[in-house]
């Protein structure tokens, strides 16, 4: 299982809703995934079990693991886009 950080500086319910529909999407796509959301000011490292960041805003940190952009959850255009990069990632 992959676990995933969501990481915003949006709102609670934004960053949410992309817990959700990142779960959701690659769940669909045959991924086994566990997908957890904190605020972007709150990561300060990245824990050894997470296996990539999807960030919704600027880190404060450089993680050794991959990053995708997540700009799309807030526009709400390119989502699945972004997901597929993030499976290609992981």
């Amino acid at each position: 299982m992959k676990t995933i950080l969501v990481a915003s500086g949006t709102s609670d319910n934004k960053r949410k809703a992309a817990v959700e529909f990142i779960q959701h999407y690659l769940t669909e796509k045959g991924l086994e995934v566990a997908v957890i959301g904190k605020s972007i000011y709150e990561v300060t490292t990245i824990e050894p079990e997470i296996d990539a960041v999807v960030s919704i805003g600027q880190l404060s940190i450089q993680p050794n693991v991959p990053v995708i952009d997540g700009t799309p959850f807030i526009t709400s255009f390119g989502r699945e886009n972004c997901c597929d990069s993030l499976i290609e990632a992981l």
